[in-house]
């Protein structure tokens, strides 16, 4: 069973910002996660601070809200 986990804000180089969102699926013991834009596109984490678009390329970093 797949649970949301939470949005995620970024933005990409012209600060265009967007939600990343999170789901999670467990299978046994080990946790599988897909990340998505509010678009429905598919994205993957490069890092802790970086995401990348699959079928584009395009790189969206993390927001961090105050």
């Amino acid at each position: 069973m797949e649970s949301y986990k939470g949005p995620i804000l970024v933005e990409d180089d012209e600060g265009s910002r967007f939600h990343v969102h999170e789901y999670e699926r467990r299978r046994m013991l080990r946790r599988y996660y897909r990340y998505m834009l509010d678009t429905g596109e598919a994205v993957r984490p490069l890092d802790g601070k970086t995401f990348e678009i699959q079928n584009t390329g395009e790189i969206l970093a993390r927001v961090d809200e105050e």
